[in-house]
């Protein structure tokens, strides 16, 4: 566990690579850019574009996959180079992949994953994908539910007895399930593991209600893993505080948002989460794009992942950030200032 605090996996970026490949015209699709993750990419996006010398757009797709849809038809029509889509798996837009692809537009994903990702008999519609330390984007959400185990192991050991609150109907957050669970029945096979599956409509006052109503009906649950962040200020810990449980109870989630490790910081319903660094990732993205259009592959990402809490790498404000400096590394291979 302790090789997961401090920079836990991240690694600094490759020291070659192509120079900056300047002027062409890059449209990302995001899935939605008003909440913190959003927010986080495009800043940081939009920073590496500019440093890159490219002609940079975004489209909020608001969460609607036709509007993930009507983003990918309007890069076509601005006859983008390169299409970057973030949070936005493949079989939700597998049509405007398709009109891209026969336009000859190359479309690259961030934490995406390809139709041959969901479906190992489905063409890939990616020219390429952001991986990670850990491998692909598959290999490195599943990491993320093994950080929790693993946290939640050594705190609870062999007595550990946890209610897993998992959402399977998103592609990252079923591998982070699949982490976790996998983790857990092999680091500790005695150890109970109970699933609440909940849906993403449940976010509020209905994630609260499932949760409270799983709490008393686990007595002696001792452990909580979260899939990821959201879902803590969107109701796991207001359940956390209602139950009366919170000192008795290791949670655990993920992402590291300012909101969250405040919550840590507070006792208030959470107690550890995997972190990760957008600004970083998105970073090495642009740099897999610049690749791309120079004819090369993405090379070695040093993007991983780490595990704060209350006395492990919090940082004293803000969001969690890797002490790798990153921008510096990628502007010298890319050759600008």
């Amino acid at each position: 566990m302790d090789s997961l605090y401090g920079s836990g996996e991240f690694k600094s970026p490759s020291d070659s690579g192509p120079k900056a490949q300047t002027g062409f015209r890059v449209a990302m699709v995001d899935s939605g850019v008003q909440n913190p993750t959003g927010t986080a990419i495009v800043t940081a996006a939009k920073q590496a574009a500019e440093a890159l010398g490219w002609k940079f757009s975004v489209f909020d797709g608001k969460y609607e996959p036709q509007q993930y849809q009507e983003g990918i038809r309007q890069a076509i029509a601005q006859k983008a180079d390169v299409i970057w889509v973030v949070s936005i798996d493949c079989p939700l837009v597998k049509t405007a992949l398709e009109e891209a692809k026969s336009a000859g537009i190359p479309v690259v994903g961030q934490e995406s994953a390809d139709c041959s990702d969901v479906d190992p008999s489905s063409p890939s519609y990616f020219a390429d994908n952001l991986n990670f330390s850990e491998g692909s984007f598959i290999d490195w959400a599943k990491a993320l539910g093994a950080s929790q185990a693993y946290y939640l192991l050594s705190k609870l050991g062999s007595k550990a007895n946890v209610i897993e609150v998992s959402v399977a109907e998103l592609v990252v957050t079923n591998a982070v399930h699949e982490g976790f669970a996998a983790t857990m029945k092999k680091e500790c096979p005695e150890c109970k593991v109970t699933d609440l599956p909940i849906q993403l409509s449940d976010m509020g006052s209905a994630l609260q209600e499932r949760v409270q109503t799983a709490l008393l009906r686990n007595p002696d649950a001792n452990g909580l893993a979260v899939s990821y962040d959201d879902l803590m200020t969107l109701g796991v810990a207001g359940a956390v505080m209602a139950s009366g449980r919170n000192d008795s109870l290791e949670v655990v989630a993920g992402s590291g948002y300012p909101a969250n490790l405040q919550l840590i910081r507070d006792n208030g319903g959470q107690d550890a989460g995997y972190v990760i660094d957008l600004g970083y990732e998105s970073w090495t993205a642009a740099d897999m794009i610049n690749r791309l259009l120079a004819g090369q592959k993405q090379g070695p990402s040093g993007v991983g992942l780490a595990v704060v809490d209350k006395d492990h790498g919090m940082p004293s404000s803000g969001t969690w950030k890797t002490n790798i400096d990153y921008q510096s590394a990628f502007k010298k291979v890319w050759g600008v200032s």
